[in-house]
């Protein structure tokens, strides 16, 4: 066993859990540091197979904390699990879910927004002795792998506009299409074509789409999720949800603030509450 990295990890969940709950303090937090940091002390002149058993005890302790907070989790604190860097992306769902993809772009304006990324993958199953390879067009926001390149999942209108294109691309083939939700909400762009027409215009023609759609939510804010969330079946991640409203937005319209303003840390948690973010 390497002991330097288990603790690292085990520091690495540590920090994660802070992040969770936002710098609130929590007994049982601060029970995991205080362990955490007696192992470190402990560990330099314990004998290996002492340091073993010590640190599987400290992981066994962290297991136990991390389900016993699980229900304490705020509607608040689970929109920071979904928005959380460790946060599972489109990328790494790719990458360790299909067999193959290849990554394909728009054309002309349809290519101007990495925030909404495509890629035709594979699934490849085995029967008997033969081996089937099924094609399926996988399209989602991708908020990490530069997450300020890509607007942090918010896409515009032309981002929408190639998510339509491929998925008729998709009817096409006869394939079926996969879309991940990993948004906050859509970029607000008011000129031509405009955000809510053009998620408008996705709703009209996914409606009509004669191959099978399966979304599956992390993040689901708004239009912006909408905007390819028409499925025949809808699937949530671990701790994701799906509001009609991120819990910013709706502070912002409580507090009447302007643009560029942010509405209160509390105002922003009561909405998530209100929101039923759960």
């Amino acid at each position: 066993m390497d002991i330097e990295k288990s603790t690292q990890e085990l520091a690495d969940r540590l920090q994660y859990i802070k992040d969770i709950f936002g710098g609130r303090e929590h007994e049982d937090v601060s029970m995991l540091a205080t362990r955490l940091e007696e192992f470190r002390s402990r560990e330099g002149a314990a004998p290996l197979a002492q340091k073993v058993k010590m640190l599987s005890q400290l992981e066994d302790l962290f297991d136990f904390v991390e389900k016993k907070l699980d229900p304490e989790l705020s509607a608040m604190d689970k929109v920071r699990i979904v928005r959380h860097p460790q946060r599972v992306t489109l990328k790494d769902i790719l990458e360790f879910v299909y067999d193959n993809y290849t990554e394909i772009g728009g054309q002309d304006e349809y290519s101007i927004d990495p925030s909404m990324l495509i890629a035709r993958a594979y699934i490849t199953r085995r029967t008997g002795d033969k081996v089937h390879n099924q094609p399926v067009m996988v399209i989602g926001q991708e908020k990490g792998h530069g997450q300020e390149f890509r607007n942090g999942g918010s896409v515009k209108p032309w981002g929408n506009a190639k998510a339509l294109q491929y998925m008729k691309v998709a009817e096409t083939e006869n394939i079926p299409i996969h879309t991940y939700v990993f948004t906050p909400g859509a970029f607000p762009v008011e000129d031509y074509p405009g955000a809510a027409q053009q998620i408008a215009r996705n709703l009209y023609e996914m409606s009509a789409l004669r191959v099978p759609v399966i979304a599956c939510f992390s993040e689901g804010g708004s239009g912006g999720a909408e905007a390819i969330a028409l499925a025949d079946t809808r699937l949530m991640l671990s701790h994701g949800y799906y509001s009609v409203i991120s819990p910013e937005g709706a502070g912002a319209i409580e507090s009447g603030i302007r643009q560029g303003q942010r509405a209160p840390a509390e105002l922003i948690a009561e909405c998530a509450e209100r929101l039923k973010i759960t």
